[in-house]
């Protein structure tokens, strides 16, 4: 029973470590190509992770793990698309207002 309960534990340990890493990157200023795609990976990492541990979807049915999996690799690609079309989005979302 301890086996299960340090495994969450080290996962959470991780994900902070993880947030804190983005948190920094965050701050830093640095702008760019570079970042979006450390966000994308840390999104990615995290959610899987989050999936996997603490859903505990590891074991689940097959089905509904991919689509949690599917989720969780759509909105880093977002991430990534909204970093290198942000002007487009910008100019379509400044239309789109009254």
């Amino acid at each position: 029973m301890r086996g299960k309960s340090t495994t969450a534990e080290r996962v959470w340990l991780q994900l902070v470590l993880l947030t804190l890493g983005g948190a920094v990157l965050a701050e830093s200023g640095s702008g760019g190509g570079g970042i979006a795609v450390a966000v994308a990976v840390l999104i990615a990492i995290k959610g899987r992770w989050v999936i996997d541990h603490y859903m505990d979807m590891a074991r689940a049915n097959r089905a509904l793990r991919r689509v949690l999996h599917g989720f969780v690799t759509l909105v880093p690609l977002m991430v990534l698309a909204s970093a290198a079309f942000s002007p487009q989005i910008a100019r379509l979302t400044a239309s789109l207002l009254p």
